[in-house]
């Protein structure tokens, strides 16, 4: 059986969320499929490698198939990925591929798993790969949608169309985080007002005006550090083209999206070779 489940971005609050802020996420129309099927041992093939159960190379694979045993135990099963979710980009494909491989498994083998089970399960995942995680990226890969986080309460914000360009250069979360956390010791006071901005601007959004919420938002991420050279220069670029920008995700690195009027957004993905996006409001589904 074959499923998929979105990828996402983070529209506001970065950083801030992982000190009881609020965050505002939402899932987006493009997938990463898997594909199940019952077999006499394990089998992974994927734009990576193919391998059978392998924690280095397919690290959320084979802990997804490992969690998946552990509710219904299977002698095999081979699995193949394919995914429009660019990978370490900041816009979870981690979580979309451990949602889509849990789902395709349960279809496969009839185990009957809810929405909340899948979720619970791709919520381990993370946590046996990264050690630590919020649960944000699978739930809303899980569920799709557009959330305001930590409530997980399910919003709706004006149509949008989002540009995401990518900065060549690699995020990761972790030194980000711990950059961030380094920073707020030696600050606190400082640190926290930034924080506090961002918690308002990511509640304000909830009444519109992004395009100025994400230039507060990117403003308040440069303060913080995570923001560099790469992704300032694309802002930039992006706002002189009249599109605001801001970077999602852990900075660093990764992506940057953006908001304008759709003549803008496409000379802007013509000179970026980037993507636009919309919000997604299915989730994890099977595709058969």
């Amino acid at each position: 059986m074959r499923a998929s489940a979105p990828g996402k971005i983070i529209l506001f609050g970065e950083h801030a969320v992982v000190y009881g802020r609020h965050a505002v996420v939402t899932a987006i129309n493009l997938r990463c499929y898997a594909e199940a099927k019952k077999s006499n041992s394990f089998k992974i093939h994927s734009p990576i490698a193919t391998t059978g159960i392998d924690y280095e190379k397919h690290p959320y694979i084979s802990y997804a198939i490992k969690r998946f045993m552990e509710i219904k135990p299977i002698d095999g099963a081979e699995i193949k990925i394919e995914s429009e979710v660019p990978i370490a980009s900041g816009l979870g494909s981690s979580a979309a591929v451990s949602v889509a491989v849990l789902k395709a498994l349960d279809a496969e083998f009839d185990a009957g798993l809810s929405n909340e089970e899948i979720f619970e399960l791709a919520r381990k995942v993370e946590l046996d790969v990264q050690g630590i995680g919020s649960g944000t990226d699978p739930f809303v890969s899980t569920y799709g949608g557009t959330w305001l986080i930590p409530e997980r309460k399910r919003i709706k914000l004006e149509k949008l169309k989002i540009i995401v360009v990518d900065s060549g250069e690699k995020s990761v979360t972790a030194e980000m985080v711990a950059k961030v956390a380094e920073l707020r010791k030696k600050l606190t006071d400082v640190v926290e007002r930034v924080f506090d901005v961002i918690d308002a601007v990511s509640l304000k959004a909830l009444n519109g005006d992004i395009p100025k919420l994400f230039k507060i938002n990117q403003c308040m991420l440069k303060a913080l550090g995570v923001s560099t050279r790469k992704i300032d220069e694309i802002v930039q670029k992006l706002e002189e083209m009249g599109i605001a920008a801001k970077l999602t995700g852990a900075g660093g690195g990764g992506s940057i999206i953006g908001v304008g009027s759709e003549d803008a957004l496409e000379k802007a993905r013509k000179l970026f070779n980037a993507i636009i996006v919309e919000p997604e409001q299915e989730g994890a589904r099977v595709e058969d």
